[in-house]
This record gives structure tokens, C-alpha cells and sequence, in this order.
């Protein structure tokens, strides 16, 4: 006798939720496809997760009106324990710290997201001559910016395709906490391109919608560039989007969250804390911690913090498993925790985190 098998997920449900309710600035991931879909008993908020061991790893806050919340990570909770498992929630707002707080849970920080202010957001002055430089001397050349939104044409699509590719160099897509490269992600978004004076598509960025409705918050989500482009092509490309959306009437735009910035500096830190600044300062086999971070800055964001919130286990089996997630999936293999424990060397000009 088979299994029953998993409901099927709506997405075009999911669409239309997210756009009632905005979401978070991680909330356009769900349209990956890759997750689970856990809905509140009300069907006013909904979490999505992938499960580990018993391991329940949660992207983001519950994603619903505030009222909501709550009552959704109670009933989330619960379902967990009643299937011999515990509910992990990756990069937590600090806005919702003491509602997990209120349920038990233990906070590590992971990173800080980068959040750009558009509506102060220039080029002017000393603060912004070197981008202001960078910038002119792209578009004195005959670069071209576009953002396109769908539906996109089979030849789009495959610019986009060779782009990504290039970028990949035969190297595996992340997972999980990161956009990765299919036909049906990219066309639930808006893409912005960057074109190189013979026409040619050198460099492209997924545009996700995230934060309150109200709020209007952008996100640079899926970032790619061919292997070949001109130093200095995400630095245009960035640019481009922030004052694209600024026109657009954005409030603000994330660029996503540099893992393990900030943490393990204060006095008070954990052992735990300690040990992953000591990644960060190093690095290890799939990221270049303070080059993300460097990268961001020099756009001059607020940084936001972010947390784990989880339940109480070993914290390194969870931070382990968090990366086996992200970087490879559920196809897991001993080889492939060696590899991240052990290094290999990554590609630079990776950017995303």
C-alpha cells in the first residue's frame, strides 16, 4: 500500500497571498518551487520550510497579516512536535524577535541584511564618485539597462539561459535561502539586464517584491554575469536597479543578506558566536564571507540583523545542516560534508549570499 502523497501546492494561491500581504524580503523564494507549504489552520499565514532529520528548516518569519503570526508559529510548532520533530526558523527579523521568545526559542545571529534607503539614496558628492565615475563610464561606452517583465519570449529566456550558465561555470546552484536558475522562477519576476554596445546580454538580476505592500521594498534576488564581462558590470548593474526603482517608487531595495557579518564582535559573545566570526574572517569552501560584505557596502546600506531561532540541539549539527541544505539540496553525501569542512576554492566574483 502506497503513501499518501503530499498535497498539491497552489501557487497561483501563494501569488495572490503575497500580494495581498507583501510578505518578507525572503517571500519570493516560495516561488522556487523547492519547499513545503504549511498553512495556518485559518489559512491566514503560511511557513515554508524543507525538513532535515527531524529538522524543520523554516526561511523567513510566517509570511500573513501580524495579528496572525503568532497563532501560526504556536500551530507550526505543534505540528512539528507531533511528527517527532523541532521547528528551525532561518534569518528571523529582529521585529519578531519576542514572538519566538514568547515560544521558547534560542536565537543565533547569522548575518545582516543589506537594506538600501532609495529615497536618499545619490551619487553625488565624494561618498559616490567612484560609483558615479564606474557608472558614466559604462553608459560612455553604449551599455544598456532594461528590466523586462513577463511573460518573456523562448529567445529572452535563453539569453538569460547563456548568461547563467557562463556565471556557473559548471558549478552546482545553491539552494534553499538562494534564487536559483529555472524557466518558471524567472518568470515570476520582473528581470533586470544589462547589454554590452554590440546588444550582447552581459549581466541580469531577478527583481523580487518583498516587504509590506505599503513599504514597497524591492529586492535584488537571482544575480548573474558572463564570465567574460568588464570589471565593474555588477556594480553597474546594481546601480541601474536602485535608481530604476527609485523612479518606480520604491521605498527601499535588499540586497540580500551578508552571512556572518557582525557577529562574534561584542564582549558577550558565544563560543558559538566566536567560532563563526573565525569563518567569516577566514572563509571557508562556498563563500567569500567579507567579500560579500565588502561588495554591499559600497553601496552604503543599513544593516539589519538577522537571527536563528530554534528550539534548543546542538547548534553546530543545525549550522551544518543549514549549509548542507543551501549548498547541496537533499542529495546529500559524505563527500560533500568533507568538501565543505575541508575546502575547496571558490570561484571569484561569486556574489550571492
Amino acid at each position: 500500500m502506497t503513501a499518501p502523497s503530499e498535497p498539491r501546492v497552489d501557487y497561483q494561491e501563494i501569488r495572490d497571498f503575497l500580494a495581498r500581504h507583501g510578505g518578507s524580503t525572503l517571500s519570493h523564494l516560495i516561488l522556487l518551487q523547492d519547499k513545503e507549504i504549511y498553512w495556518s489552520q485559518d489559512k491566514h499565514a503560511l511557513i515554508a520550510f524543507k525538513k532535515i532529520g527531524s529538522h524543520y528548516f523554516v526561511l523567513g518569519d510566517p509570511v500573513g497579516p501580524e495579528g496572525h503570526l503568532e497563532e501560526a508559529l504556536r500551530e507550526f510548532k505543534a505540528y512539528c512536535a507531533d511528527r517527532g520533530g523541532k521547528a528551525v526558523f532561518y534569518q528571523v527579523s529582529p521585529q519578531y524577535k519576542s514572538m519566538y521568545e514568547g515560544e521558547g526559542y534560542r536565537f543565533f545571529k547569522l548575518g545582516e541584511e543589506a537594506v538600501l534607503d532609495l529615497g536618499s539614496f545619490d551619487l553625488s558628492g565624494k561618498k559616490g564618485s567612484k560609483l558615479r565615475t564606474r557608472r558614466s563610464k559604462f553608459e560612455r561606452s553604449g551599455y544598456r539597462f532594461e528590466v523586462e517583465h513577463p511573460p518573456f519570449s523562448g529567445s529572452f529566456l535563453s539569453q538569460l539561459e547563456q548568461v547563467s550558465a557562463s556565471w556557473l561555470g559548471g558549478r552546482q546552484e545553491k539552494n534553499y535561502s538562494v534564487g536559483f536558475f529555472t524557466r518558471d522562477y524567472v518568470m515570476a519576476h520582473p528581470v533586470a539586464a544589462l547589454y554590452a554596445p554590440d546588444g550582447t546580454m552581459v549581466a541580469f538580476a531577478t527583481i523580487g517584491g518583498g516587504g509590506e505592500a505599503a513599504a514597497r521594498t524591492v529586492v535584488i534576488d537571482l544575480m548573474r554575469h558572463t564570465s567574460d564581462s568588464p570589471h565593474g558590470t555588477m556594480d553597474m548593474l546594481f546601480l541601474s536597479i536602485f535608481f530604476w526603482a527609485k523612479e518606480q517608487g520604491y521605498a527601499r531595495c535588499s540586497m540580500g543578506m551578508a552571512p556572518l557579518a557582525g557577529v562574534g564582535v561584542t564582549p558577550c559573545a558565544t563560543s558559538s558566536e566566536k567560532m563563526a566570526k573565525h569563518m567569516y574572517e577566514y572563509g571557508n569552501a562556498f563563500y567569500k564571507f567579507k567579500g560579500l560584505r565588502e561588495f554591499k557596502s559600497k553601496f552604503h546600506p543599513e544593516w539589519v540583523p538577522k537571527y536563528l531561532a530554534y528550539q534548543g540541539g546542538i547548534l553546530p549539527l543545525l549550522i551544518l545542516q543549514l549549509i548542507c541544505l543551501i549548498n547541496f539540496g537533499r542529495k546529500l553525501h559524505p563527500s560533500m560534508v568533507f568538501s565543505l569542512l575541508y575546502g575547496t576554492k571558490t570561484k571569484p566574483g561569486e556574489l550571492q549570499g
